[in-house]
């Protein structure tokens, strides 16, 4: 076991330890950032005049979140993951190999040493966003929200480093490594609705997105965090508007356009629950392959 801890360590030091690959990590999720606080965020909430701060930021922060967490779970794995290229590119794996350690711990002390990486480090993330909302918006999520939030992002970090690490397995050099992780986290970004709503890209786009399992993410992580804005917003309009089917309407637009509905696959009604579950089908199979991959490299040196 001190085998496989060592390892792992080594991997998670390994990383933190590269200032370079730690910032391009997060380079999509900084350059999203900066696009939701310009101009993005505002067009979310700039329809409705008088809003209160204490509802609108949530509002924002409930959509930039959701979309900002699942891509961090994606962009920092990826990053972790990038320990298995460089190591076979620069013969860093024949010190292993020539030890007694086992091949399928080296294989997946990688693995762990993504999730850690990923799961603190996007944990801290959502820390910050809870007292950010708190300090600045005077909105302070409740505990069961905060503890949903914090397992969803264990959850999604698992599915993310799976599909990361059969991709990173796939590839063959550091350059072919680096144009995957300068790319991904853009095309993540658009395809799964997180840059700008899928209505807004149409039909067509929505049917391709629903194949992909971080737009399923997207959606469940914004509805738990605007779970409560939702219905402060609901009670905001009720003051104004004494229709009740009026407002309901208009947060049902306001759910649409925030990305919040179900979508399904292919255009047919699927559970979320069934989803998530393929996902982690889909997750286990690719981890599988990613194993044997490795394998096959390994046993090439």
């Amino acid at each position: 076991m001190y085998d496989f801890t060592s390892l792992v360590k080594r991997h998670i030091l390994k990383f933190l330890r590269d200032k370079t690959a730690v910032f391009f990590s997060f380079l999509s999720v900084l350059i999203l950032l900066a696009l939701y606080f310009l101009f993005i965020g505002r067009q979310y909430t700039s329809s409705f005049e008088g809003l209160e701060d204490s509802i609108k930021t949530p509002l924002m922060i409930g959509v930039m979140m959701g979309g900002i967490l699942v891509i961090n779970t994606v962009s920092l794995s990826l990053g972790v993951m990038g320990n298995i290229i460089t190591d076979l590119e620069y013969h860093r794996l024949d010190g292993f190999l020539v030890t007694p350690v086992k091949r399928y711990k080296i294989i997946l002390s990688y693995y762990l040493s993504s999730i850690i990486v990923t799961s603190v480090l996007t944990l801290m993330m959502w820390v910050l966003t809870v007292l950010y909302a708190g300090v600045f918006a005077g909105f302070w999520y409740g505990f069961d929200v905060i503890l949903k939030v914090s397992g969803l992002i264990v959850f999604f970090t698992f599915i993310s480093s799976s599909l990361m690490i059969y991709l990173t397995t796939m590839l063959k050099s550091v350059n072919a490594f680096g144009t995957l992780s300068g790319v991904l986290g853009t095309l993540i970004g658009f395809v799964s609705g997180i840059y700008m709503p899928l209505t807004v890209l149409g039909q067509s786009m929505t049917y391709v997105s629903s194949f992909v399992p971080f737009t399923h993410m997207t959606i469940v992580l914004k509805n738990v965090l605007l779970e409560q804005p939702y219905v402060a917003l609901e009670n905001w309009l009720h003051t104004g508007i004494s229709n009740p089917e009026q407002v309901n309407a208009i947060v049902s637009d306001v759910k649409l356009i925030y990305g919040t509905n179900e979508i399904g696959i292919a255009g047919g009604p699927v559970h979320m629950m069934i989803i998530m579950g393929l996902c982690l089908v889909v997750s286990a199979v690719l981890l599988f392959f990613a194993y044997r991959n490795m394998n096959q490299k390994m046993g090439k040196r």
